[in-house]
């Protein structure tokens, strides 16, 4: 590729703006499907609850916003390497908080915009002392598939296991982690399918199966979020779907289609940027605006014939 058409990470600026979008996208849809949650936790999650849920409106705007932000992930996963791309998906959490705060009224204190501008800054160290080059995701072996696949596969069931068989913050941290595995391992398939397209056309797409698999694993991740949602808090949430999403894709990226990192004392920094986005993450993820007003005591409306409702004068 010429010079003049690449910049910053040695990847195309594009790829990194279309990544900072499919993050925009991903943060609105789950503000938006929280706000639907919240009306459907009367009852136990499940197929009565989903049908609820794609009566409402709201609802059905967080599902067309997570759309078009797989659309906008997947194109610059065309564009860009997966070790490059996944990162910016972090910031998800900081713009989540910021549409809350539209969402649920209070605005972002001092605390969470430090974090934010900690995460961004994580995220940009990491990219630049990685500077990741180009892998190749057509020429994985099928063992490789299978073990890589089969790994990542048995820990979202794993996760999905520890959520059946407990309760409160944990539940609803295993689900989310699991839908954040599940959501990395559906953009390291995707990147397949994406070089299918542009090397063999529209029938390199339809006739690789990676094609059918990310589909299958992003459904199963949609899912989850839903039962990571209805299960509890954001803010226990939060964390699993945001970190787990990038970490799976980018160790895919580095070790199944061989994409090559700087390493050294690059690697080094990169670390320490990654631990100021994991401090981030963690801090964000407790702000009160991910709360939004889930934790507000429901006060059932008296009775009229309730005679507390309507004491008597003395």
């Amino acid at each position: 590729m010429p010079a003049s058409t690449r910049y910053f990470v040695d990847v195309p600026v594009l790829s990194l703006v279309l990544a900072a979008l499919a993050a925009t996208g991903n943060a609105a849809g789950a503000v938006l499907q929280r706000k639907a949650a919240l009306e459907t936790q009367d009852a136990e999650f499940g197929r009565g609850v989903l049908a609820r849920l794609v009566h409402m409106r709201v609802w059905i705007v967080g599902i067309l916003a997570m759309v078009a932000a797989f659309i906008l992930h997947a194109t610059a996963l065309n564009l860009g390497e997966l070790s490059a791309v996944e990162p910016i998906i972090a910031l998800e959490l900081p713009l989540s908080l910021l549409f809350a705060s539209w969402a649920f009224s209070p605005s972002l204190g001092r605390l969470e915009w430090a974090s934010t501008i900690t995460l961004t800054g994580g995220v940009i160290v990491v990219l630049t002392a990685l500077s990741p080059t180009p892998g190749k995701p057509t020429g994985v072996s099928h063992m490789t598939y299978v073990l890589a696949g089969g790994g990542t596969a048995g820990t979202v069931a794993l996760l999905c296991l520890v959520g059946r068989l407990t309760r409160g913050p944990l539940r609803t941290a295993a689900l989310g982690a699991a839908a954040g595995t599940s959501f990395g391992l559906t953009a390291s398939l995707v990147k397949e399918s994406m070089t299918q397209l542009s090397d063999r056309g529209l029938f390199g797409l339809v006739s690789t199966w990676q094609t059918y698999a990310a589909i299958s694993f992003g459904v199963l991740g949609v899912i989850l979020v839903q039962a990571s949602l209805h299960a509890g808090r954001l803010v226990a949430a939060q964390p699993g779907i945001t970190l787990m999403d990038p970490l799976v894709s980018t160790l895919w990226g580095v070790l199944v289609f061989d994409e090559q990192t700087q390493g050294g004392i690059y690697f080094l920094v990169a670390a320490l940027g990654a631990v100021a986005m994991l401090a981030s993450v963690l801090v964000l993820a407790h702000s009160p605006l991910l709360e939004s007003n889930e934790d507000a005591p429901r006060v059932a409306s008296p009775r009229p014939e309730d005679p507390a409702a309507c004491p008597h004068p003395a």
